[in-house]
């Protein structure tokens, strides 16, 4: 495959990391691509255009990290995206905030930790179920093409804390997935524009509780 050479635009301007961070996001993409000929970890259709579709697609989540936040957790993570990118902005502008990704395939987490273990990330990975590991109270919560928002919803609940952000990225047809979680979830809800694809949208959720909750408290 030739050698792209990549665009630092969105990185250095808008997120503000250095050229020794995207120096670190060339090896991960560089070795994404390595690991892409023997395994499925990036659709074969969508390599070409991962840098954008995938790297800086993932990078603006960063917009929504609270000052105050400890603990990211993404799950789902497949390649990293966006939970590995994240570790690899907050290496340079938020070190003390720890990544944890969950991942239950083996080949994509062995993947993962190759990466961490090349770039030293603060970053922990799980290659097991999300809904069997210990509560994370995590302060952000993000998973990206895992699954309808009502599973979304239903993990976010197992590993949220009070003052939880949830972030989910989602295509043109997330209308119906709010009306239908309905049934089942209250939150807070803000639709933002993605601004690397003015298609989608990003969902931030916050104060989940179950619908019979409230119920029962009654």
């Amino acid at each position: 495959m030739e050698k792209k050479q990549l665009k630092y635009d969105f990185l250095l301007k808008k997120i503000n990391v250095s050229h020794d961070t995207c120096k670190l996001f060339e090896i991960y993409y560089h070795t994404l691509l390595f690991w892409n000929q023997k395994f499925n970890l990036v659709s074969r259709k969508s390599i070409d255009m991962c840098w954008e579709r995938h790297f800086l697609d993932s990078a603006q989540l960063w917009f929504f990290l609270p000052k105050k936040a400890k603990l990211w957790l993404d799950f789902g993570s497949g390649a990293g995206f966006p939970g590995l990118v994240i570790g690899v902005i907050s290496k340079e502008l938020k070190p003390t905030l720890k990544v944890v990704l969950v991942e239950k395939n083996k080949k994509k987490a062995n993947f993962l930790n190759d990466i961490v273990n090349k770039i030293g990330l603060n970053v922990e990975i799980f290659s097991r179920d999300v809904k069997s590991i210990e509560p994370q109270r995590a302060d952000v919560i993000s998973s990206r093409a895992f699954g309808n928002l009502n599973q979304l919803l239903k993990i976010s609940y197992l590993h949220k804390n009070k003052n939880t952000i949830s972030l989910f990225p989602k295509g043109v047809n997330f209308l119906k997935e709010i009306e239908s979680s309905k049934k089942n979830w209250n939150y807070d809800l803000e639709k933002i524009r993605n601004i690397i694809d003015y298609k989608s949208y990003i969902l931030k959720i916050r104060n989940i509780t179950f619908v019979h909750d409230k119920k029962d408290a009654k």
